[in-house]
């Protein structure tokens, strides 16, 4: 029996009509009908009852459709595993990673270039949220996120992994009296000019401290990076980014931005985590890039 049958016959079970089951897999009525009718005379059993209002399974029918889903479902991943099992060397790997870490990935990925030289890689700068939907849909094969509040929840389908946990800091200029307590209140946060990144947990984090505590005087938001630690360290303002995301800033090694503590506000914890697809076979090359991403984020970040 083909394939394509027991998809056919899985598909009017799970629809319970033979021409939504044709719309469904662009069919024509009569054809799906007839391979209905084939996989009976096959099978020498009656697995639809069938009548004005549409097909329901019989006791049998239920435990062919049952084995049908099984049979498809081994499948899938004969297809998978085959296509996988090709030459390691000649994937093509896509990772979206949010736009604070694509300085840090951009080192080990030219590593591992050299390791698989004939592999293809694909780096996409996207928002946690959207990578977060590219690789539920396959558009990604990894994804690197931050993960905070309750962002993954519905994202059952995802293998979540944490490389690194942190916490939101607020970023002042070396000359800040704040600098040197190396604390800040929220009254005094208050009271200070903020520059923002445009990323999707400084702005959660950022939403609720001004639900909790007042409107902030945010001047300006940016993806742009190297100006906003710049800005801050001219002490025209402050800025909050998670302290992961810093560790490696040129600003705070060279001392010209401090790292600061709120003192009077437990902020929203984050993590850093790595993403992938759980229904799809992780391919050995994809498992190669995994393990080197973290190992490698986590010296770097740590």
């Amino acid at each position: 029996m083909r394939i394509q049958k027991l998809e056919i016959l899985v598909e009017v079970a799970k629809t319970g009509s033979v021409s939504t089951a044709g719309k469904n897999l662009h069919l024509s009525q009569s054809g799906v009908s007839q391979t209905i009718t084939q996989i009976e005379e096959e099978l020498k059993v009656k697995i639809f009852k069938r009548s004005r209002f549409g097909v329901t399974l019989t006791e049998v029918g239920s435990e062919i459709v049952k084995k049908s889903i099984e049979v498809l479902l081994k499948y899938e991943e004969l297809v998978e595993r085959a296509r996988k099992s090709a030459d390691i060397h000649s994937n093509k790997l896509r990772v979206s990673t949010i736009p604070t870490l694509i300085t840090y990935l951009l080192k080990p990925l030219r590593e591992f270039k050299k390791l698989h030289s004939n592999s293809n890689f694909e780096v996409e700068e996207n928002a946690t949220e959207h990578t977060l939907e590219i690789v539920q849909k396959n558009l990604a094969d990894i994804g690197v996120i931050c993960i905070y509040g309750e962002n993954i929840k519905n994202y059952v389908d995802l293998d979540i992994d944490v490389i690194l946990e942190g916490k939101m800091k607020v970023y002042v200029s070396s000359d800040s009296p704040f600098a040197n307590t190396k604390t800040i209140t929220t009254n005094e946060i208050l009271k200070q000019s903020v520059v923002l990144y445009n990323g999707d947990y400084t702005k959660y984090f950022i939403n609720n401290f001004q639900l909790t505590f007042g409107i902030l005087n945010i001047l300006f938001s940016s993806n742009n990076i190297s100006e906003l630690t710049r800005i801050i360290s001219s002490g025209f303002s402050i800025g909050f980014a998670p302290d992961f995301a810093m560790k490696n800033n040129t600003y705070l090694l060279e001392g010209k931005i401090a790292e600061v503590d709120i003192t009077d506000y437990e902020p929203i914890n984050v993590a850093l985590g790595l993403i992938r697809p759980k229904k799809k076979q992780t391919s050995k090359i994809e498992e190669h890039l995994i393990k080197f991403l973290k190992t490698e984020l986590h010296c770097h970040l740590s």
